[in-house]
């Protein structure tokens, strides 16, 4: 399996608009987070999760040419915005990509995204052509890979993050149910939110991150949806040997 971490940035992604402080001014290219997503290929199925506001920007930058599923965490925008830009695929390999999720996350996709039901549009592929798939917290398959989804909470919002095979990854969680937590026991590789020093209400803090990474015990963890209170290289000294921000651009294979 290898992972590309696309983007590894909050919302704002980093640098911020208008901000001058150190890390939003660093020369370090890993203080530079393009909006939170992560490719994932594995028995020579390719697979995203979250179509960032970035998108297109990310497949560029990693040239990842294809694609054979989306998994969505949810439907916030910083999440779903690039979407649009699967119809470059479509076009180009005359294909129509599978996309998962929640219930609510498939059902806000289609009230954002309304013009791509359209079937004019669709017959001419002048949207994204998708295929929904509303998805209860029970395994499923993607073109032959078993995938498992982790409900969490993100605030009041139930969301899922996702398991294929041993590795998992985690957003804009701030808390996950017991029940769920079994299901990222014996991970190679956890990737899980990280947004700042200070607690937040919707996001795991960086200390309630390395709580439940020391619980779970995986080989590796590297902290992703981070903004810019996180500087790259201050932080990963700080942390435990096998916790790590991540950045973009890092490619792990399992």
């Amino acid at each position: 399996m290898k992972i590309i971490l696309v983007g590894t940035g909050t919302s704002q992604g980093v640098p911020i608009i208008g901000c001058g402080c150190e890390t939003c001014n660093s020369k370090n290219p890993k203080d530079k987070r393009l909006r939170a997503s992560a490719y994932i290929e594995t028995d020579g199925v390719k697979i995203l999760i979250d179509t960032s506001i970035d998108f297109r920007q990310q497949m560029l930058k990693y040239k990842i040419t294809d694609l054979d599923a989306v998994l969505f965490t949810h439907h916030h925008v910083d999440h779903i915005l690039g979407m649009d830009d699967l119809k470059q695929i479509n076009q180009r390999l005359d294909k129509y990509i599978d996309i998962y999720g929640t219930n609510l996350t498939m059902e806000e996709i289609k009230i954002t995204f309304r013009y791509a039901l359209n079937k004019t549009l669709i017959n001419y592929k002048a949207v994204p052509l998708v295929r929904f798939h509303s998805k209860l917290n029970k395994p499923f398959i993607v073109k032959g890979i078993n995938v498992i989804p982790v409900e969490v909470l993100h605030g009041y919002l139930k969301i899922y993050g996702y398991r294929i095979k041993n590795f998992a990854y985690i957003t804009d969680a701030s808390r996950i149910k017991e029940r769920e937590l079994k299901k990222l026991k014996n991970l190679d590789v956890l990737i899980i939110n990280a947004l700042r020093k200070r607690p937040h209400p919707t996001h795991f803090s960086l200390e309630q991150a390395v709580n439940i990474s020391k619980m779970l015990s995986p080989k590796k963890t590297f902290f992703t949806h981070i903004t810019h209170d996180l500087n790259h290289n201050k932080i990963n000294k700080i942390l435990p040997r096998n916790i790590k921000l991540a950045y973009d651009g890092l490619e792990i294979n399992i």
